[in-house]
């Protein structure tokens, strides 16, 4: 086979593979934000020296993750799934979080 002939394959190739993995990623990104529930309440914000020390985020249900909103301690994150808006409840205000916008000025969804 002609050499130009071969390279145009393989660079054809990988620029097929990788429109198909920027849209992969990118429902894989959206899924993601819709596809989990939340009621819990912040009972602690801590930095995790194991973890590059990045802050991290304890509710009251146990579980545990990277503080990607800055939640204050005493606030009740509710979240249904399948909503793209979560709310937290700090002191007497609501707070509306649309997970979709925080992700897009993130640059992280388009």
């Amino acid at each position: 086979m002609n050499y130009n002939i071969k390279n145009f394959i393989i660079f054809s190739s990988l620029f097929i593979f990788i429109i198909i993995l920027v849209i992969f990623l990118r429902k894989t990104t959206n899924d993601s934000l819709l596809d989990y529930e939340i009621s819990a309440k912040v009972t602690s914000i801590y930095r995790d020296r194991k973890e590059h020390n990045f802050l991290f985020v304890k509710y009251s249900n146990g579980s545990v993750e990277l503080l990607d909103y800055p939640y204050k301690i005493g606030d009740s994150i509710s979240k249904k799934k399948g909503d793209s808006i979560e709310y937290i409840f700090r002191e007497d205000s609501v707070i509306q979080n649309n997970l979709f916008e925080t992700a897009r000025k993130e640059k992280t969804l388009k």
